[in-house]
């Protein structure tokens, strides 16, 4: 094509270059003077202009070089290589004299100041309207920053260069600069200390900055220390040994560049001929990941340049040539449009235009008579490209391709458009937030990332990871309860390998997070419990403490036993592997041992301390402890008797060894804690001693105590000690309990202590399952009441259900009367059960995931969340009712729609 031809193409579909053409920036249009124009672009400035001037003289020459070279592009004058090497010499240029002249305003040394290239500016393969990526480095030894330290001055002389460049004025802009593929840019100045950027690479650096680092170039400043520091990047770049994790990074990087793309995106008539699938970036990740893996084994294949990589390739019997042919015939066709959009408006875009006009002017400018053909051509090229791409890796890969649909790329600096519309769909409502933070752990921002191992797996992990978050139908609440988790391990890669090669765990554990925050907090505080899921297969199984184990060791020991078997149950009650009845039991046999270690250890240290204990001892449980009613967080409602010949100096020794039995069982320490210990309902409450006397306490019962204390003894149960004073202790509370003579008294007693709870602790609303009208606390009541009122004969200890059903035998509770407290108390403290471990003690239902509620339904044998309202309600009503009857008529504001 002429030059004349090409003219007339500029000025008739390139409105830029239009305007260029008629600014008559360039006085002539005939080969030579073009290539003269150019050459002049290319020549140094004087170094005495005013910043003004220089600015002025830059975007003028940009002017120049942009209209020579698109017209030398447009006849087919220059090749491709022509057009990106002159690009990239002229930006080369452009940064040189702007760097000489920030250092010479601010009195700094030329010395010790480099400015990287990076990217397609390092190949010198700059696209037409590129944005240069580069990165600076100086030599603390080396470089003199004169009043100022050197890296402030550095970093202030980088600015003050890039400004020049990059600032739009009246005549326009020259380059737009990037300076965000430093080490750690978010928190390093833009001019990075060789020896920082040193230890940066060493200790964090990450697969894909070495793929950066492939294209890497010294283009202004000091070039000899640009190389000595480019010498010293060789091993981390070019590493000749990579283990399979190395391998499986990169390939993670390739797979997540375009996850899956179907036909439906090849087809668009506007692709992003850049990002989009098939386009010009799946030919430089093809090339560059077998660069990485192979490079530091094949120095021939160490170099810049897209194409001239994929040609070392060929030549190490690596990429087949008619492979070779495809992708860069495909690559050059692909730039040369891209060139041609952004010739349009100057501006860094590689999408095509949607609208037929302007894409018929990309079309005639990329040599087509018509629009159809051009489409054509663009759609063969890319279904072409995107072929061989899939192809590579295509055995390890496609299983985790498989998995999701769309774009995940985290690396880089700039928030990939793909991957913001991956997450969306995923429905994160934050994506950049998703991409923020896992940029961040990729910078060895936690523990579990500061190792290569550690980052690898994670981006390996990452498609599977984010797609289960999503599936949770609350990905923003999963994604952060993850990262608390994430965040707290304190090494990743033994985490991390197993949730890579167990990829069920690894939803289990993204489904568990997004469910029960309970259980996310706890796992954020001990990520370890993870591993019990996999190693611990029978949760009966009880540590052995021997008698050289020391006090503290064995509190550790116990704890670390304790939080995994509590751990197991959680999840298990929480994943519908066990049923409410089942967890409640498991609890309380957990609370059984844990007190039977506990009170070995504490008697063993007082026996070291003190001497032989004084006499028998045995410890009862009451509450939900002695109704074998335990949930997740129940604290343990304790009661100390002992039985000595001589009462002074046994009550001292039990005083010690119950002292040290509430230690053992509440204190902190490294391993976490156990339980809240209660023991207010000992004789005499919080005035009485810790340990009490089994002469005590049938004295204080028979003569003393209050009915609520009476109430407290229904649900006693002996759990640890020696057995035949348990047993007496058993029959004498059972004893105590009966008492049909004084039914009357015993029922205003009830009422008027159910009045004072509702009073000092009322209910929180209609999903406070204990405190609420009808909840878990009067059933109980009316339980007790009936035990207390019409039982003449009882032996203990008795379950809750066993109570309800000797209250049928004793006539106390007619036949519906019966199995419908028994169905309500099932209902009850199922609901509780998995609102306690997923939740704790307070829930709003109007607030839960889809998820929990799920898991509501199915504990309850609920088909809908709605039916289980209607259930609750009604069962509540019922008990309410039943209250009302056996005990009396509450408050009127009891039941209160407020409550």
């Amino acid at each position: 094509m002429d030059m004349g031809r090409a003219l007339t193409l500029a000025k008739e579909n390139a409105p830029y270059l239009s305007r260029l053409i008629d600014s008559e920036v360039i006085s002539s249009y005939e080969f030579g003077d073009l290539v003269d124009t150019i050459q002049t672009c290319l020549a140094p400035l004087p170094m005495d202009l005013s910043t003004s001037d220089l600015m002025t003289r830059l975007r003028k020459d940009k002017a120049k070089i942009h209209l020579a070279l698109a017209l030398l592009d447009l006849a087919g004058r220059f090749t491709l290589d022509d057009i990106t090497i002159h690009l990239t010499q002229f930006a080369d240029r452009c940064c040189e004299i702007a760097l000489r002249h920030a250092l010479a305003k601010d009195q700094c040394s030329y010395n010790g100041l480099t400015l990287f290239a990076l990217g397609k500016m390092g190949a010198h393969e700059l696209n037409y309207s590129s944005d240069i990526d580069m990165a600076a480095f100086y030599d603390g030894d080396k470089f003199d920053g004169g009043a100022r330290d050197p890296g402030d001055a550095a970093s202030r002389s980088i600015r003050e260069a890039m400004r020049i460049l990059s600032e739009r004025t009246a005549d326009g802009y020259v380059f737009r600069t990037d300076l965000r593929l430093r080490p750690d840019p978010s928190s390093t100045p833009l001019a990075v200390s060789t020896r920082r950027a040193d230890l940066y690479y060493e200790s964090v650096g990450q697969n894909w900055e070495r793929m950066v680092w492939i294209k890497g170039r010294p283009a202004a400043g000091d070039m000899h220390v640009g190389e000595t520091f480019l010498k010293t990047l060789e091993p981390f770049v070019w590493r000749k040994h990579l283990d399979y994790w190395a391998i499986a990074d990169v390939q993670a990087i390739k797979g997540m560049i375009n996850a899956r793309a179907g036909d439906a995106d090849l087809a668009n008539h506007a692709p992003d001929l850049k990002l989009g699938p098939g386009g010009i970036r799946e030919i430089e990740f093809f090339v560059q990941t077998q660069q990485i893996i192979l490079g530091g084994r094949n120095p021939s294949l160490r170099v810049r340049g897209t194409l001239e990589g994929l040609e070392a390739l060929v030549e190490l019997d690596v990429v087949a040539r008619e492979t070779a042919n495809d992708l860069t015939a495909s690559y050059e066709m692909l730039r040369r449009v891209e060139h041609r959009i952004q010739m349009l408006n100057d501006e860094q875009t590689h999408t095509l235009p949607s609208f037929e006009a302007q894409r018929a002017s990309v079309a005639a400018l990329s040599g087509f008579s018509n629009l159809n053909a051009f489409d054509k051509a663009i759609l063969e090229t890319r279904r072409l490209v995107h072929h061989h791409y899939s192809a590579l890796f295509a055995n390890e890969a496609r299983k985790r391709e498989a998995a999701f649909e769309g774009n995940l790329v985290f690396t880089g600096v700039d928030n990939d458009p793909g991957t913001l519309e991956t997450l969306s769909h995923m429905g994160f409502s934050d994506p950049d937030k998703v991409i923020e933070a896992v940029r961040r752990w990729h910078r060895g921002r936690t523990p579990a990332t500061r190792t290569a191992r550690g980052r690898e797996l994670l981006t390996a992990l990452l498609p599977d990871l984010l797609t289960f978050m999503g599936k949770t139908g609350h990905p923003d609440q999963a994604f952060s309860r993850f990262s608390r988790f994430f965040e707290g391990l304190r090494s990743g890669v033994q985490t991390l390998s197993m949730l890579l090669v167990e990829p069920e765990l690894m939803e289990d554990l993204v489904t568990t997070l997004a469910l029960a925050p309970r259980i996310s907090g706890e796992l954020s505080r001990r990520p370890g419990l993870l591993e019990t899921l996999l190693s611990v297969t029978d949760i009966q199984t009880v540590p052995i403490i021997d008698a050289d184990i020391d006090f503290e060791s064995a509190m550790d020991l116990v704890r670390k036993w304790h939080g995994e078997r509590s751990f197991i149950i959680g999840h298990r009650l929480l994943h519908g592997k066990i049923a409410a009845r089942e967890a409640a039991a498991d609890w309380s046999v957990l609370a059984d041992t844990t007190v039977k270690l506990m009170s070995k250890a504490a008697e063993r240290e007082t026996v070291r301390r003190y001497g032989a204990a004084p006499g028998l001892w045995c410890i009862a449980g009451l509450g939900k402890f002695g109704g074998q009613e335990m949930t997740a967080g129940s604290d343990l409602d304790l009661l100390v008797i002992y039985d000595a010949t001589d009462p002074p100096e046994a009550q001292t020794w039990f005083t010690r060894f119950t002292q040290r039995l509430i230690t053992a069982l509440s204190a902190e320490t490294g391993e976490g804690a156990l339980y809240d210990v209660d023991m207010r309902l000992r004789p005499s409450g919080r005035a009485g001693p810790v340990a009490t006397s089994y002469t005590s306490f049938n004295r204080y019962h028979s003569e003393s105590a209050w009915t609520w204390e009476h109430m407290a003894l229904t649900r006693m149960r002996v759990v640890a000690g020696h057995k035949a004073l348990g047993l007496k202790v058993e029959t004498a509370a059972a004893h105590h309990i009966r008492g049909t003579d004084k039914a009357h008294a015993r029922t205003t007693d009830i009422r008027d202590m159910r009045e004072r709870l509702h009073r000092e602790k009322p209910s929180q609303g209609k999903w406070d399952l204990k405190m609420r009208s009808g909840g878990l606390v009067d059933l109980e009541f009316i339980i007790q009441h009936g035990l207390l009122t019409s039982v003449t004969e009882l032996k203990l200890p008795v379950p809750l259900r066993g109570a309800i059903q000797i209250l049928g035998i004793s006539g106390y509770l007619d036949t519906t009367q019966e199995e419908v407290l028994l169905e309500a108390h099932r209902f009850l403290s199922a609901l509780q059960q998995v609102q306690r471990v997923a939740i704790g003690a307070h829930m709003d239902g109007d607030t839960l995931s889809q998820g929990l509620t799920n898991r509501l339904c199915r504990a309850t044998g609920c088909k809908t969340f709605s039916q289980l309202k209607h259930h609750l309600e009604e069962y509540c009503s019922t008990v309410s009712n039943l209250f009302a009857e056996k005990i009396g008529m509450l408050p009127t504001d009891f039941n209160s729609p407020s409550v």
